[in-house]
């Protein structure tokens, strides 16, 4: 193996999640204690109503505790008022496809206001489904059910805060640490790594001029195809993001008024993503214009400061090359903070803002509610087994990670039910599991599915298929082969049907994604034009030019996701999100500038002209061209030289998007944690 390649595997191997034995251990005692205490005393009918609310633990494993208690308490709540809503509507076709259709329209938008990390509304739909495919109860019966349900769901909320004990800063500092590595294996890979002349860098490949996002040079120019640091470069970004948006995520509370200093390690690991962002920076500047290659000190430093930062240590020396202490590191961040995070809101704003124009959660939550109401309709009608799991399999195909699209998480889900199911048939083929090796399979099975990394969503159905046959089996008295069968069956019936729906219903509305771009160009030429004009920036003006930002990165991390073919729509929107970051992060994090009244007019006035033509179409569509053709060129101010560079990069990447092949990494947007499961 070249030493190119050898270096990049060694980069990948710090950053690809593993085995997460912790988490697996925690699932392992929770579902185990509950499920087994239940069955003891009740017996297995009950207990498997506790296993249900075991579900619980697939949610919040990476958001940081200070946000994760609360969200898991909402989440619990929604698990208990989905089953009893489901147990209402039992017994009735009608009633059933209206409260699985609510419930799975108000879980998707819940679930997306809360930015939870995890498997989007899947879980909530399956327990209402469950529940509503059961015979009818009387109240006390339901209510016997829900307390089961409610203790597993708070046997996992303990095991999920568990780790406060130990490592009360352990998400946020997990997401310092990856964006560390990732920036380190970008740059030892070869990104931005030549020379002034643009000639080959040390791994012995030729640059790509559009390595980390658009090129200043006119796509006319001609240039190299997107190559693996593309997706390098991009994957960098993405990790940068995520651990900005786990550092916000451990800010207290809501509404308006300035944000409180955090927690000295916090602030620690804040003032190490401020000198990362620089750093970031410095290196796109190289990759764009074939600047000065990054010294190699600097990958040592990134790789080093990565492992401290996941040893919950501080680097010994926090700035790259050493050029200051602890002390003056943290100094120099008090003066930022809370930049570049944007202020906090409550959650009826983040309720609104969802349901606004430049969202993609509305139509996101009206597909996945219509593909179950139909596959409730279905699985009512037709002569299944267990009817439940069409409903559970049209959710599943339209949840999941940003990136994912619905074809390929059904193509997962399938193989990895396929594996499930014959891994059960081989294994009870001739052996009827009793109660306890029930409860001690299940649990195991539970417990291995936890620790699989979030996006191995094939190994994670594999093992999530046997847990759920022996659970229904206890209630289903035809076998487990039978039901096996009858699982592959109706599952993919439901899966079908999820892809049908994303066929039918097309993807996130191209005005809506339009309208994201536009509010974030018209934001951020907002803040420029304040910067140019007095020197600073107000926080009101900069905390709302970061949400829009921050919308935007959630519209490209949904793009992918909600179409059933590749468009490219996300490959050409990267650009126009990478432009106005960095537009964004010079005005708000560079250094003083002179006020200059004329310049501040003159980019005002250009980026009102970018943000009308983004409104008109998508970037690199026909419309949006033409509705910059005649304008005239970006302004140069003055005083700064990068600020025209930087206006002249967004020109072009809404014009000339020059979309890649590359497609992006799952994302874990700041206003949208939800992930694959």
């Amino acid at each position: 193996m070249s030493t190119a390649a050898t270096r990049t595997a060694h980069g990948w191997r710090a950053v690809l999640p593993r085995f997460d034995r912790g988490r697996a251990a925690r699932a392992l005692t929770a579902f185990g204690l509950s499920f087994g205490a239940v069955t003891a005393v009740g017996g297995i009918h009950y207990g498997i109503f506790a296993a249900m609310g075991c579900y619980v633990d697939a949610y919040g494993a990476r958001d940081p505790y200070p946000r994760r208690g609360p969200l898991l308490l909402i989440l619990s709540a929604a698990f208990l008022v989905a089953f009893v809503a489901g147990s209402a509507a039992a017994g009735d076709v009608w009633a059933r496809v209206g409260v699985l259709s609510v419930v799975s329209v108000s879980a998707t938008l819940v679930v997306r206001t809360l930015r939870l990390s995890g498997p989007g509304s899947y879980f909530v739909v399956l327990v209402a489904a469950m529940a509503a495919f059961l015979p009818p109860a009387p109240l006390t019966e339901t209510a016997v059910r829900a307390g089961c349900l409610a203790l597993g769901a708070a046997a996992s909320w303990l095991s999920g805060m568990s780790g406060w004990l130990s490592r009360p800063y352990g998400p946020e500092e997990q997401a310092v640490s990856a964006a560390f590595a990732q920036t380190r294996t970008a740059a030892a890979g070869g990104w931005g790594n030549s020379g002034p002349s643009g000639a080959a860098g040390t791994d012995g490949g030729a640059k790509d001029p559009r390595a980390f996002g658009p090129s200043t040079a006119h796509p006319s120019t001609g240039g190299p195809s997107a190559t693996g640091s593309s997706a390098t470069g991009r994957d960098a970004y993405v990790a940068v993001h995520s651990a900005w948006a786990a550092l916000d995520n451990a800010r207290q509370g809501h509404g308006e008024g300035p944000a409180p200093e955090p927690a000295p390690r916090r602030m620690t690991l804040y003032a190490l993503m401020t000198a990362l962002e620089s750093l970031l920076d410095t290196v796109q500047n190289a990759a764009e214009r074939g600047g000065a290659p990054v010294p190699p000190d600097r990958a040592v430093w990134l790789r080093a400061a990565a492992a401290e930062i996941a040893a919950g240590r501080v680097p010994p020396e926090p700035c790259p090359g050493g050029r200051c202490t602890p002390g003056q590191l943290l100094e120099t961040a008090r003066g930022l903070w809370p930049v570049p995070l944007p202020p906090r809101t409550s959650l009826l704003a983040e309720l609104r803002r969802l349901l606004s124009r430049s969202s993609p959660g509305l139509p996101v939550a009206l597909r996945v509610g219509l593909a179950v109401a139909v596959g409730t309709v279905l699985g009512s009608v037709l002569p299944l087994l267990h009817p439940a799991w069409v409903a559970v399999g049209a959710a599943s195909a339209l949840q999941g990670g940003p990136g994912q699209q619905p074809a390929r998480r059904a193509r997962a889900r399938f193989a990895g039910t396929v594996a499930g199911v014959a891994l059960t048939a081989l294994v009870f083929h001739s052996y009827q599991p009793g109660t306890w090796v029930t409860v001690a399979v299940a649990t195991v099975a539970h417990a291995l599915s936890r620790g699989v990394p979030p996006g191995a969503l094939l190994a994670r159905t594999l093992l999530n298929t046997p847990v759920a046959l022996l659970l229904v089996a206890t209630a289903v008295p035809d076998g487990l082969g039978r039901l096996a069968a009858f699982r592959l069956l109706d599952l993919t019936l439901g899966l079908l049907l999820g892809v049908a729906a994303a066929v039918l219903l097309g993807g996130v509305p191209g005005r809506r994604v339009c309208a994201a771009v536009a509010n974030a160009v018209t934001a951020t030429g907002t803040a420029v034009r304040e910067r140019l004009r007095t020197g600073s920036v107000r926080a009101a003006c900069e905390g709302t030019a970061w949400q829009r930002m921050a919308e935007l990165w959630d519209m490209h991390a949904a793009v992918p996701a909600e179409e059933i073919r590749t468009t490219g729509t996300a490959d050409r929107l990267w650009p126009a999100v990478l432009a106005v970051r960095r537009l964004l992060s010079w005005t708000v994090l560079g250094g003083p500038l002179p006020p200059d009244a004329a310049d501040a007019r003159r980019a005002g006035r250009h980026l009102e002209t970018l943000a009308e033509a983004a409104r008109a179409g998508l970037p690199g569509s026909p419309a949006l061209r033409r509705s910059l053709s005649g304008r005239p060129r970006s302004p140069e101010p003055a005083h700064d030289p990068e600020l025209h560079r930087r206006l002249t990069a967004l020109t072009d990447a809404l014009a000339h998007p020059a979309p890649t092949a590359v497609h992006p990494a799952p994302t874990a947007p700041a206003t949208d944690r939800t992930g694959p499961d």
